[in-house]
């Protein structure tokens, strides 16, 4: 189904609650939905300062023919399991308050901040039906397997509509919690991205060896620091046929973490990629213009932030059936069905799925805009950087220039961004990038202030200073400027 065709179905059933429906049209199977308590006993946690075995609540979603109105799951069913993610012998009575007090939260949050769920309650919202049905029969037959990684210590029900969606269309959905290398934080984010990769590699080891399921090609789904796992799980396993990123982490500041892990091949990155972004965070997505796929796509969500990427605002917004859908709620709802199209045309080959997702890039819609992104240049900038070093790689980017100048859209910008994005890995490396790009184009006040901020942080002033007046001939009434100025005379 095209975004178009989707987007009028959804908007003509707003006054129904979503999942209180019969089951959707093009729906194919109904949902199945299975937990399990598990510990991997290779690995020790910690959890309220005792020592214990690595807890591992599995989720599953499945299709499934069956179908059982007394097996329906409420929202709640989902969220107590957060609650006892890391503790499975919690009381009734531990989990109620736990599940209310961190759904009020979310839902307040939703209220204050995106005014999604005004005129329903935290306790009808824990009340409200969810698609899945707990512990239906599976569907006989082979599905594909989706692997979903969830964003920084979050639990896979933070997109548990997205997961919903691909098991009623034949596809199997396994996911586990995200948690740092021996407790739920994560710390050391080089170590975390491996704890979770180990983690995926024990469920993928859980439903072929103890579930016995057989699938027939497997698929990544992450969202921010879980697409930094989907990265190196790829690289580890090469029947890895297809990632959907949703705001992955590996296209900001982290690649250069990710970068350095022993796992990374670069070179390993050649199946189907397909990227949504947030709009307003800037980057050179230096991931999705280093990895080897020709098959790869991206789309900038018109109206959602990072925090935009779960399902907890759609589900609200859909509680209360009598309000104008939300743009987070159409925004999500582009991302199940370009998810949908995509792996449908890598997992399952379907002619007809790949010709809607080639076909979606010249769609015009007002909540996904289609972008080549292309920052190959900048890209090979850090990568070389990252190899060698940061005056290798400018000497690089300046004979490039020289030779393809009207090839390539150069602009300071790109290498602002660049910059910026190492001040934390190796300040005086961006230092120097920042020399370079005021050099490269002097007429920019930007070049100048960026350029004077990394000095402050380097805790040279007196450059910062004059750096900064410089920005100031060129902008005399920008705001950052005077602030930064500000900043500098109490040093």
């Amino acid at each position: 189904m095209s975004f178009t065709k989707f987007t009028v179905y959804f908007l003509l059933i707003v006054n129904t609650h979503l999942f209180c429906m019969p089951k959707l049209e093009e729906d194919k199977y109904n949902v199945g939905f299975r937990y399990y308590k598990e510990y991997d006993t290779t690995r020790f946690y910690t959890y309220n300062r005792d020592t214990i075995f690595r807890p591992m609540l599995i989720t599953f979603w499945y299709p499934s023919k069956e179908e059982s109105e007394k097996d329906k799951m409420k929202y709640k069913q989902y969220i107590d399991l957060i609650s006892i993610r890391e503790d499975f012998s919690k009381t009734k009575d531990i989990i109620d308050r736990d599940s209310y007090n961190f759904l009020n939260a979310y839902a307040q949050f939703a209220k204050k901040t995106y005014e999604i769920g005004l005129n329903i309650n935290t306790q009808q919202i824990l009340e409200s039906p969810v698609k899945a049905s707990l512990n239906l029969p599976i569907e006989k037959g082979e599905f594909p397997l989706i692997i979903y990684a969830p964003s920084n210590s979050k639990s896979p029900l933070q997109n548990h509509i997205i997961c919903e969606y691909l098991a009623s269309h034949g596809f199997y959905v396994i996911s586990v919690s995200s948690a740092g290398p021996n407790s739920i934080e994560r710390k050391d984010l080089e170590k975390s991205i491996l704890a979770q990769v180990e983690d995926m590699e024990f469920i993928l080891d859980y439903i072929e060896k103890s579930l016995k399921i057989n699938y027939t090609n497997v698929g990544l789904l992450g969202f921010s620091s879980g697409g930094l796992a989907t990265s190196i799980f790829q690289m580890r396993h090469s029947n890895t046929k297809a990632i959907f990123s949703m705001d992955g982490s590996q296209e900001y500041s982290s690649y250069i973490s990710l970068s350095k892990l022993e796992d990374y091949d670069i070179g390993k990155t050649e199946i189907p990629y397909f990227l949504v972004g947030n709009y307003n965070i800037k980057s050179t997505y230096p991931y999705f213009n280093s990895i080897k796929s020709k098959n790869r796509f991206f789309f900038r969500m018109a109206y959602l932030t990072h925090f935009g990427f779960v399902s907890f605002w759609t589900y609200f917004d859909n509680c209360n059936p009598d309000t104008i859908k939300h743009n987070y709620s159409i925004s999500y709802q582009f991302i199940c069905e370009s998810a949908l199209t995509f792996f449908d045309a890598t997992l399952n080959e379907n002619k007809k799925s790949n010709n809607d997702l080639l076909s979606l890039s010249s769609q015009k819609n007002n909540y996904a805009k289609h972008d080549r992104l292309d920052y190959s240049q900048p890209t090979k900038l850090l990568n070389i950087f990252l190899q060698e070093n940061i005056d290798s790689a400018i000497s690089t980017y300046k004979k490039h220039k020289a030779i393809n100048f009207n090839k390539y859209d150069y602009n300071e910008e790109e290498v602002s961004v660049l910059g910026k994005m190492l001040l934390d890995y190796d300040l005086d490396a961006s230092v120097k990038l920042f020399l370079f790009n005021q050099e490269e184009y002097p007429g920019s006040w930007h070049a100048y202030f960026d350029l004077a901020y990394s000095y402050k942080l380097k805790g040279e002033i007196d450059l910062a200073k004059n750096a900064l007046l410089k920005a100031q001939e060129k902008e005399p009434d920008n705001k950052d400027v005077k602030e930064l100025l500000k900043d500098l005379e109490k040093e």
